[in-house]
Order: structure tokens, then C-alpha cells, then sequence
């Protein structure tokens, strides 16, 4: 029920205006009668004092009577049963009252009119049917004056003008209150719908705060955010164990921690440590702590982001991945790769020699032979396969650059691949037109050349071709190698160099391979500062190429010349 009487709770104390509106309709019309219940008891006392033959007058003791009789009906209606505009008898019927009062007073308090202002005020700042209020401001008043005239039969129109003023000045009141309350209302209005956005934007934000607490202590992941001081803003429940881990006690100031150690096991130094790197600025990935002491001790991969706002760094986000358990199996892996691989060298070496030795002996039969050459080329198989894994375990293989000509290089790896490509009845070219002087460590680059060419005769069917070309492009050397095989999908290219990776169609198809030969030429090919790249598209073949960097260009360094040809081709078909 809408009821916006004379406002004693204030018009501008919100806190007065939030009681007033939590009170009952029947309390909220009553205390808006209470005005001018209160001020005609104060016209009774000064009545009572200082005109006692006023207070004898019939008229004046019925107005009285009429004022109690209001206020009586203000306090005990149900208000909130009946529609909001029945309120509005309350202030229509106080105009009777201040009338008797009026008129019984007229000739010994004229001011006694003015009491008609309340139920005005009331009327304008309801808000209900304002037209009819304030055609009600001007007509009660009217009424008021105009009528006991019309009693006693007064027709002179200059009575009538006189008496006028009143009602002509509440109707001005009338409708200043009803724009101060129009604009007091759209105020509050306005205010409400601000504070139901902003309540609405508290809420929001609640919720997205919940949900990321929530979603950053599901993952495993250690996630801090630091200002700019390295106070921590936010850090979910993996990275307070980090940091306990660490020795860093809660409420700590700074970006130290006590137990933080380096890859090796070394302290340290506070300006390096991860926060204090983040909060510099500085944006890292994939470096490599230790957090805590003795066998509790775990590694963690960091990554740190700053942020940057207008007027420099804000903050910065840090990331904790313990990568322990990785790490051990990593390092046990390669101690396992090295050992079987150590452990199987030393029989193939004897076994290798002992099978040369019987094919140069004499009278041996000519299956006997041809099952030694088998032995022997399963045997150099499996040694090429030991050789593979431990250079894997190796890590960065070690390099001897020196003065050579890399077509050399090519035409001896062309050469050793040509039984393979032979046996799968492929072409096997080497399109280098003359020599390529170069710096470079020839036993490396020599292993990797056989690695791409057995990769491109393994992936490539009957009847194709594999071809290989080596040449200068300024300060670096250039060999590609491209063939017309199987190829693969453009996805597989970017997981081609790890370890032990094998595509889909090699799987399938069951070409023989553990997945190591690239890693092992990327390896090979990043040692000498160089790159290599691959393009692939399925059905349609493979490109490998390597981009070498010249330590000493042009350095004077003479190479047994190659003359130019034509493309030496190994055609087993």
C-alpha cells in the first residue's frame, strides 16, 4: 500500500525514511495524522490559556472533538485491507474540522487557517490520483472559507475574493510539494535502481569469486597473484602448501623464500627466486625449483606473467606444477636406456665381428652365407638401435665442428641408404650440384643425414622417390631431403621431433621404429645452433629441412673439389 504522507521520518534522512516505510499502513497513516493531531492540541492549550471564551464555544469544541475523532480513525482502520486511495479520506476529511476551528476562531486568532497547510502537504506528497490532490487542495480550502459565507447569505463577491487567498495559497503549496516530491521520488527511484545494479554487481562478483576459488583449488596447480610489493592478493589452497613447503610462514612481507633452491640443489638468491623475478617484470616458463629440504624435498616447474597497467607493473601471476614425480621418471628412464644400452653394445660388437669373420672364411656354403648376411644385417640393426638410445639418454649430444664439404657428407649417407632404397624399389637422388664447404662436426651431421634418409625410405612406397640436397644460402648451409611417401597430417608435424613419438599411420601400418631418430637429429642440428623444419601433407609426401649455420664463412678454407654433375640417382627398380 502506497501511503507517502506528511514525511515526519524526513524527506532527506534515509535512515528516518527506511523506518517509516518498515512501519504497519495503520502505524504509517497515523503518524502522518499525528501533525496536525499535534499542533491543534497545542491551539487548544494557548486557546485554553489566553482566550478561555473561545475555548467555551460550541464550534470550537466540536472542531476539537472532529480533530480526535480523525486521529481515532487514522489509528484503528485497517488501512492495508482497503485500496491505497481510501487513505486519502484521512487528509479530505481534516479540512471539516480546521474549518470549525477556523470559523469559531476568526475573530480572535485568524491564523487559525493555516493549520490547512498539513492535510495539503499530505495530499501533494501521497503521489496518489495527483490531479484529484491537487484539485483538492484548492477546493477544500474553498469549501472551508467559501461556505460559512453561503450560510449567513453573503452575496457580495468582494467577501468571497478576500477569503480567496488561502485556498489560491495551498494550491501554490500544493504543487511545489508535489514537484519536490515527484523529484524526491525520482531520486529514490533512481537510487533504488543503483542499488539493485549494484547489489546485482556484489552478487556477480560473488559468484565469480566462488567459482574461481573453487576452480583454482581443484587443479593441481600452485597459483599465486601478487601486487606489486609481492603482497600476496590471491593464492589457492596448492600454493599455500607450496609455500609452507618453501618456509615461507603465513602474513610473511617480501618475496624471499627460505627453502627455495635452484635445477642443481643450490640456494636461491632472493632477487632470482620466481616472485621476485614475476614482480620485476619478468616473464618466464618451464624454470625448474626445488622446494623444502631432505627427502620431502619436491621439483617444480614455475611460469610467471606480470601485469602491466598504465602506469607500470601492477602485479604478476606465478604457477607452481610439482613435476617431481616426472622428473624421477625421467632421470630413471635415461639411467635404464643407458645401462641396457651399454649392457647390449658389447655382444653385438662381438657378434658383428665374429659374422664378418665366417664370411671371409673359406668353403662356406651358400645359404650358410646368406643367413650370416641376414644375422649380420639384424645385428647392425639392432646396434643402429642401441646407438639411438644412447644418444637419447646423452641429452645434447657433443660436437666437433671442423673444415669439410658437406656434399661429401651427402653422398656417403646417400650411399649407405642405397641398399634400403633398393630394397623397396625406390629412386634414390642426390641433387647437391657441386661442393659445399661448411664447418661442422662431420660425425653428427653424417649420423643425422642417415637418420633423415632411412626416415624418408621407411615412409615411402615402392616406385617413389627420395631425394637430397645440400647447398650454401649466405652464412649457412642448406640441406633438404623430400620424398614422395606416406606424409602425414599437418597436426603430427609439431610432436614429430619428441622422444619415442610415433604418428597414427606408422603405428598402423607397422613400420618398424621406436620414435627416435628425429629427436635425435634435432638434437644433433640444435647443437650446431641450426634448425630444422618439417612440411608434410598426407598421401603426398614429407620435406625435412635443415638450416646450418656457418661458424667461419668464408674462412679460407679449402675443400678437395667436387665437380658438378648431373643428379646422382639410385634407381633399384
Amino acid at each position: 500500500m502506497a501511503i507517502d504522507a506528511v514525511m515526519l521520518a524526513g524527506a532527506g534522512d534515509p535512515g528516518s525514511r527506511r523506518f517509516f516505510y518498515e512501519l504497519s499502513p495503520r502505524a504509517r497513516v497515523a503518524l502522518s495524522q499525528l501533525p496536525l493531531t499535534a499542533a491543534t492540541v497545542l491551539v487548544a492549550l494557548m486557546v485554553i490559556a489566553w482566550h478561555p471564551a473561545l475555548a467555551s464555544d460550541p464550534l470550537f469544541r466540536s472542531g476539537m472533538l472532529a480533530h480526535a475523532a480523525m486521529f481515532i480513525v487514522a489509528c484503528v482502520v485497517p488501512w492495508e485491507r482497503l485500496p491505497p486511495g481510501a487513505v486519502l479520506a484521512v487528509p479530505l476529511l481534516d479540512f471539516v474540522p480546521i474549518g470549525m476551528v477556523r470559523l469559531a476562531g476568526i475573530e480572535t486568532i485568524i491564523q487559525l487557517g493555516v493549520l490547512t497547510v498539513i492535510p495539503v502537504v499530505w495530499l501533494a506528497w501521497s503521489g496518489l490520483h495527483p490531479r484529484f490532490c491537487l484539485a483538492m487542495s484548492f477546493l477544500g480550502p474553498a469549501l472551508m472559507v467559501w461556505l460559512p459565507l453561503a450560510l449567513t447569505g453573503t452575496a457580495d463577491p468582494a467577501r468571497y475574493a478576500d477569503v480567496t487567498v488561502l485556498p489560491v495559497m495551498m494550491l501554490a503549496t500544493a504543487a511545489v510539494v508535489r514537484m519536490l516530491s515527484s523529484s524526491a521520488a525520482a531520486q529514490q527511484h533512481a537510487l533504488a535502481r543503483a542499488r539493485d545494479g549494484l547489489q546485482e554487481a556484489l552478487d556477480a562478483l560473488g559468484r565469480e569469486k566462488r567459482l574461481l576459488d573453487a576452480v583454482l583449488d581443484t587443479v593441481g596447480v600452485g597459483v599465486q597473484a601478487v601486487d606489486a610489493t609481492g603482497r600476496t592478493v590471491l593464492a589457492n589452497r596448492a600454493q599455500l602448501l607450496n609455500k609452507a613447503l618453501a618456509g615461507r610462514t603465513p602474513g610473511a612481507k617480501g618475496t624471499s623464500w627460505p627453502r627455495i633452491y635452484g635445477r642443481n640443489g643450490a640456494p636461491l638468491d632472493p632477487e632470482v627466486q620466481p616472485v621476485a623475478r614475476a614482480c620485476r617484470g619478468e616473464a618466464f616458463a618451464d624454470t625448474v625449483v626445488r622446494l623444502g629440504q631432505g627427502p620431502g624435498q619436491r621439483i617444480f616447474s614455475t611460469s610467471g606473467t606480470p601485469l602491466h597497467g598504465p602506469d607500470g607493473i601492477e602485479g604478476a601471476v606465478v604457477a607452481f606444477t610439482d613435476v617431481t614425480t616426472l622428473v624421477n621418471a625421467l632421470a630413471v628412464r635415461d639411467e635404464f636406456l643407458n645401462n641396457v644400452s651399454h649392457e647390449l653394445r658389447t655382444p653385438l660388437t662381438s657378434v658383428l665381428g665374429y659374422v664378418e669373420m665366417l664370411q671371409e672364411a673359406q668353403g662356406i656354403p651358400a645359404h650358410a652365407r646368406r643367413g650370416l648376411e641376414v644375422v649380420q644385417r639384424n645385428a647392425e640393426r639392432l646396434q643402429r638401435l642401441v646407438d639411438d638410445l644412447l644418444s637419447a639418454a646423452a641429452g645434447t649430444p657433443d660436437h666437433r665442428p671442423r673444415p669439410v664439404d658437406a656434399a661429401e657428407l651427402v653422398r656417403l649417407a646417400v650411399a649407405t641408404a642405397a641398399p634400403l632404397a633398393e630394397a623397396g624399389q625406390l629412386r634414390l637422388l642426390d641433387r647437391t650440384p657441386g661442393p659445399v664447404p661448411a664447418v661442422l662436426d662431420p660425425v653428427r651431421i653424417a649420423q643425422a643425414l642417415d637418420n633423415l634418409l632411412s626416415n624418408a625410405v621407411k615412409y615411402t612406397p615402392p616406385g617413389g622417390e627420395v631425394a637430397i640436397t645440400a647447398s650454401r644460402d649466405g652464412d649457412s648451409v642448406v640441406i633438404e631431403v623430400a620424398d614422395t611417401g606416406i606424409g602425414m597430417d599437418p597436426s603430427e608435424t609439431q610432436a614429430l621431433f619428441s622422444k619415442f613419438y610415433r604418428t597414427e599411420t606408422a603405428r598402423r601400418t607397422a613400420i618398424p621404429g621406436v620414435g627416435l631418430g628425429l629427436s635425435i637429429t634435432k638434437a644433433i642440428v640444435e647443437a650446431h645452433h641450426g634448425t630444422i623444419t618439417c612440411t608434410s601433407t598426407t598421401g603426398r609426401g614429407t620435406v625435412f629441412v635443415v638450416h646450418l649455420p656457418d661458424p667461419a664463412p668464408g674462412s679460407g678454407h679449402r675443400h678437395t673439389p667436387r665437380p658438378a654433375q648431373e643428379p646422382t640417382e639410385h634407381d633399384a627398380r
